[in-house]
């Protein structure tokens, strides 16, 4: 059913909603063979081309059909749609308001997406021939994804998807919190979020409608995730996209206000926007609103670009009014200041007993970010360890271990008839990428590092194995460690008997 042309979802009917999904699955219709046909490098993530994926599902299938129906919008006769997968629940479908009967066809009034277990119903896209309407419900796209991989994933009380949208963060994190709650500004996009939570037989989950923290009242929760609208632009056109709010409020509220949202301990994943100067200082004004809020933060910085270049990738070239619009919107960047603009995410820990931290990386150009829950938790322990220590005494008594995740790749050269080491590069194959040159006694050191030794045996091992006074390599050493702890290639692990905080070995 449609108001206007757009879809209205009407969960909880007679039909099972698990039941339709299931039929979809059996008939092929998964993330795996959806980027296949798509021709995608990673997931579902990047711009397809819609004139190839027709000419791709053209031939009639089980899976072709649910393609050309669910995914790119196109009519498909409903007795071929019976023969092909006569599982499928049609009268249930029209009567949810996700199909639409008309001279014999069948249309879908909103796209089917399978994202890993999940199959999520959004808007259509501007690719498939659809307009965008104020209170348009986007799918899984890239921020999506990006959220989702930087989550810390923890068994959990109570979490909070601030600006939920479909769902996808709300239904993420339901296999590891006893309950969760969705906010969103959109009736419309809570709508897609329940009908969403009947589609995936999902059921501890809670839908409030309201602008930011204020659904959430004063309830404390141990995990709050949150992709709000917060592209920096004169505009208020989408929902999912504008905040209304001038500059980057946004962003900086939804941080500022976490930590006033969290649980002793809780964590908070928050994507964002926000406008600086230079490109040095791009890490300066989200500092700022983490400063004496109750937090650890970690700011990671995914890119940065001048704000033209800002306002032209948002408003594509091929947009309506392009000419005019990036007029506009760099009239409104010089207003306010904005020379530059950054996106990241920043993630909270509420802790109070301690003085807080903060620590900030930026990716390499081009770089992306993997599943990396487990080890922004190494880099919060990490960041601990070196927060808590006083004397360089206290980092020798350190018991470390390398990541599972990390590669020593060797380069040699040949020189004088004869290979030579020429470099040794220590890098990480998941998550946030980082990657750094080792010389040959840092190297071996780091082979020493097994979780029972503590640094100052490792340190003195390997002096030894080289024949080399120990006060000459331990302050080298010493900095190597410190950028590997800060990098999360170093973890520490508990001292075996007398265990002190944090990997430390207790003195007497």
């Amino acid at each position: 059913m449609r108001d206007g042309g757009r879809a209205m979802l009407r969960p909880g009917a007679p039909p099972d909603g698990t039941g339709i999904k299931r039929t979809l699955v059996e008939a092929g219709y998964t993330q795996d063979a959806l980027a296949a046909t798509l021709g995608l490098s990673e997931s579902l993530k990047d711009r397809q081309d819609v004139a190839v994926v027709s000419r791709r599902v053209r031939a009639d299938s089980p899976y072709n059909i649910l393609v050309r129906l669910f995914w790119l919008g196109r009519p498909v006769r409903e007795q071929t749609l019976r023969e092909l997968v006569p599982a499928l629940d049609l009268a249930g479908l029209v009567s949810v308001g996700l199909l639409r009967r008309r001279d014999g066809d069948l249309s879908a009034t909103a796209k089917l997406g399978p994202y890993n277990d999940l199959l999520l119903a959004s808007d259509f896209g501007l690719d498939t021939g659809a307009t965008l309407q104020t209170d348009h419900v986007v799918g899984v796209g890239a921020a999506s994804l990006t959220l989702a991989v930087m989550t810390v994933r923890r068994q959990v009380r109570r979490a909070l998807d601030l600006g939920c949208g479909a769902g996808v963060q709300t239904f993420l994190a339901a296999p590891h919190a006893e309950r969760v709650v969705g906010t969103d500004v959109s009736p419309r996009a809570l709508a897609f979020a329940e009908f969403n939570a009947w589609l995936n037989g999902i059921g501890n989950v809670e839908w409030r409608k309201g602008s930011l923290y204020e659904p959430a009242g004063d309830e404390p929760f141990d995990l709050i995730v949150s992709n709000p609208p917060f592209v920096i632009s004169p505009e208020a056109k989408f929902l999912f996209r504008d905040s209304g709010l001038p500059n980057d409020t946004v962003s900086q509220h939804v941080i500022e206000n976490a930590a006033g949202h969290l649980t002793e301990g809780g964590f908070a994943c928050i994507l964002f926007n926000w406008h600086h100067q230079k490109d040095e200082d791009w890490e300066v004004r989200p500092s700022e609103w983490v400063t004496d809020r109750g937090c650890d933060a970690l700011l990671v910085c995914f890119k940065s670009a001048d704000a033209l270049t800002y306002a032209a990738d948002w408003l594509g070239p091929d947009g309506p009014g392009y000419a005019q619009r990036l007029d506009e919107w760099g009239d409104y960047y010089e207003r306010i200041g904005a020379v530059r603009i950054s996106a990241g995410a920043m993630v909270l820990r509420r802790r109070q007993d301690r003085p807080n931290w903060f620590a900030a990386y930026r990716l390499r150009r081009g770089q992306s970010v993997g599943l990396c829950g487990g080890q922004i938790e190494r880099l919060f322990a990490a960041q601990d360890l070196l927060a808590g220590i006083r004397e360089e005494r206290e980092l020798l008594a350190c018991r470390l271990r390398l990541s599972d995740d990390h590669e020593l790749q060797h380069e040699w050269k040949v020189s004088e008839g004869r290979w030579t080491l020429a470099r040794q590069t220590l890098s990480n194959r998941t998550g946030i990428l980082f990657s750094g040159d080792l010389d040959v006694v840092a190297a071996e050191m780091l082979t020493r590092c097994d979780g029972h030794s503590t640094l100052q045996e490792a340190i003195v091992s390997t002096a030894g194995g080289m024949n080399l006074e120990v006060e000459r390599v331990q302050p080298a050493c010493l900095t190597v460690v410190r950028r590997l702890l800060q990098t999360g290639f170093l973890c520490p692990c508990p001292a075996a008997g007398g265990e002190g905080q944090d990997g430390m070995e207790q003195t007497r």
